[in-house]
């Protein structure tokens, strides 16, 4: 039966009117892998904090095992700006960095505590500290582990907390968004330490790959409630599936009671009175129900089907290179666009995927090479930055900036509220400032403001973080039915394999190897996969040959004779005859000193007449360690003459 560690009874969590959690019970269990999803804002990282103790529920109870130490990777990590980064991570390790120090302060002063402090040292994890450090900054990919996090990106200071809590390895560790800013193979590797920890985690991700390789069970916010599923992301999506066909079900059902109910409300207005209130309130009800199915039905199939025509060359690379002052970043990188192209780019991060994109649109100048845009192409770019938003403006201003009712989407026309409803913005919403929103609420606005440009050839770069998995299909959905084409920057593999019809990789440090290749992720890594393996095989076919070739010329040459060797003096005789019973009296004197150090009673009074002793057993050792060295060297002539 596996060990309890946490347990919620009754949790309550609101901000004013919003209600995020309404008497929610959750229990977490030793080795639990727990994937917790919802649209954004609808409190995971709210729940995360509570469990972290950080954030105090308004009401319900939370009962912890005692000693259980919990750990949060938060998505914007609060770490001292004066530190350097080596310091950060190394912070789990300060108890055992000071056991070291009293260690070498006892020992140097031969004090007996020095046992008490090596004992503490083994307990605390041993010697190797340091290269713990280094190997798992090196593993989330922090680049500059000795300069202060103040001069670090946001993406690097949340490998640094990253690295930090995998070395504190707690019994629960939260995380919050882990995959944001991480490149695909870094991320791949998280998978394969969540999968061997034996903590229990609680994650927030919308990495659908990493929610399928990772967890055990799925838990989604929804309407105040945790919503728990068995299994990892299929497994959840088939249990919704069957749980959104009965709702539709049901829906059709009180939409038929809602249109009854509506008719009898018109017939009879002398009804409103007080006995048929109730039945009034059922009908505002069923309404509300009802409204909301239609807008989640419209969210989920918006799609961008017309883009303005493309000519004959959209866009070609040809043989281009770029970077900046004297730092190659790209070089001779060529690739052609046609008509109906995704291209995912991927690569670790300053490997030059953005720079790319600024060739493309023109912001930067390739130092060789040319790139060659059609005179029909007309191009979009989405930058991470979100550059596409004002603080001072309203959501509603920011898809219809010029005001109105009506955007444009291709050649079709939709109602603005309608709109917004497919990427998660009610009514209620649309009068909010675009300062106010938070970081998925941004993202999912900057896509809606971004999807009404009137382009033929759309530039991403990291659209799908923070973003909720429902808004991450509807832009799914909306590139798959695009007729334009597609550039796009992301480390999210579930999105490539579904968007992707050609990759181009970009490998290692700038100037990074740049491969384009036809196909999604998965393709590219299967084929990468077989790449590897082959070139593994050479080089054991290699390496096989040149062992033969070695062991035949070997055999081809006339042994040389060996020199002579020297034969033993005859003083040199007499010292070797003499040196066992030297080596057995060295043997007891160290014996002696061992016993007399063993007594607690040489370190009163100050320790000086255990100092002493113990700088004559330094002595006997040393010269006991001679001895040995020195039969062995005699012992070697003799048996060679």
């Amino acid at each position: 039966m596996a060990e309890h560690l946490l347990n919620i009874t009754g949790l309550t969590k609101a901000y004013g009117p919003r209600v995020l959690f309404d008497d929610v019970t959750f229990g977490l269990d030793a080795g639990d892998k727990i994937g917790l999803i919802g649209d954004n804002g609808a409190g995971k990282s709210t729940f995360l904090a509570i469990l972290a103790g950080t954030q105090e529920p308004d009401a319900g109870q939370i009962a912890i095992k005692n000693g259980i130490h919990i750990g949060l990777l938060e998505q914007v990590p609060h770490l001292d700006p004066t530190r350097t980064a080596r310091e950060i991570i190394a912070e789990p390790f300060a108890p055992l960095v000071e056991a070291i120090h009293k260690y070498e302060a006892a020992a140097a002063a031969v004090d007996p505590e020095a046992e008490t402090w090596l004992h503490a040292i083994e307990q605390l994890g041993g010697w190797d500290w340091a290269h713990k450090v280094e190997k798992v900054a090196s593993e989330v990919g922090v680049e500059h582990i000795d300069v202060p996090v103040s001069q670090l990106s946001g993406g690097q200071q949340r490998r640094v907390a990253l690295a930090r809590l995998l070395l504190e390895e707690p019994d629960i560790l939260l995380f919050d968004e882990p995959t944001n800013h991480l490149d695909a193979e870094t991320t791949e590797w998280l998978e394969g330490w969540i999968g061997k920890t034996r903590s229990a985690c609680v994650i927030v991700t919308h990495d659908r790959y990493f929610l399928e390789n990772v967890v055990t069970r799925m838990a989604e916010v929804r309407d105040g409630q945790l919503k728990m599923y068995q299994g990892r992301y299929q497994d959840y999506l088939s249990a919704r599936a069957e749980e959104e066909e009965l709702r539709r079900r049901t829906g059709q059902r009180r939409l038929q009671v809602l249109k009854n109910e509506l008719d009898w409300a018109r017939r009879s207005p002398s009804a409103r009175s007080t006995k048929q209130r109730a039945r009034l309130e059922r009908v505002d009800g069923l309404a509300d129900e009802v409204k909301k199915l239609q807008q989640e039905t419209r969210r989920a199939d918006f799609q961008l089907d017309s883009a303005p025509r493309l000519g004959k060359t959209i866009l070609e690379l040809a043989h281009v290179s770029a970077g900046f002052d004297e730092l190659s970043v790209i070089e001779d990188l060529t690739m052609m666009l046609r008509r109906g192209d995704r291209v995912g780019i991927i690569g670790p991060n300053g490997s030059g995927k953005t720079t790319m994109l600024r060739l493309v649109t023109g912001e930067h100048t390739p130092s060789a090479g040319k790139v060659v845009r059609g005179t029909q192409t007309e191009i979009a770019y989405f930058d991470q930055h979100r550059s596409l938003l004002e603080d001072g403006a309203t959501v509603r201003g920011t898809v219809c900036p010029e005001g109105g009712d009506k955007v444009f989407v291709g050649d079709r026309q939709l109602h603005v509220v309608s709109y917004l409803e497919r990427f998660g913005f009610g009514a209620e919403q649309h009068g909010m400032r675009v300062g106010s929103l938070s970081g998925g609420e941004r993202n999912r606005l900057a896509l809606a403001r971004f999807l009404l440009a009137d382009a033929n050839v759309l530039l991403f770069d990291e659209p799908t973080n923070d973003l909720d998995l429902m808004t991450m299909h509807t832009l799914e959905e909306a590139l798959l039915g695009f007729n334009g084409c597609v550039l796009v920057v992301s480390h999210d593999r579930y999105f490539l394999d579904r968007v992707a019809t050609t990759m181009v990789v970009f490998e290692g440090r700038a100037p990074a190897k740049v491969t384009v290749q036809p196909g999604d992720y998965t393709t590219w890594r299967r084929l990468k996969a077989q790449e590897v393996e082959a070139e593994r095989a050479q080089a054991e076919q290699e390496a096989a040959e040149a062992k033969k070739k070695k062991a035949a010329a070997a055999a081809r040459e006339v042994p040389e004779a060996a020199p002579a060797r020297r034969k033993l003096s005859w003083a040199e005789r007499k010292e070797l005859e003499g040196i066992e019973p030297r080596i057995e009296e060295a043997e007891e004197r160290v014996a002696e000193l061992d016993e007399a150090l063993s007594d607690g009673a040489v370190w009163a009074d100050g320790g000086t007449r255990g100092r002493e002793l113990q700088a004559q057993h330094d002595e006997a050792k040393a010269a006991l360690d001679a001895l040995y060295a020195r039969w062995e060297e005699l012992n070697e002539l003799a048996e060679g003459a």
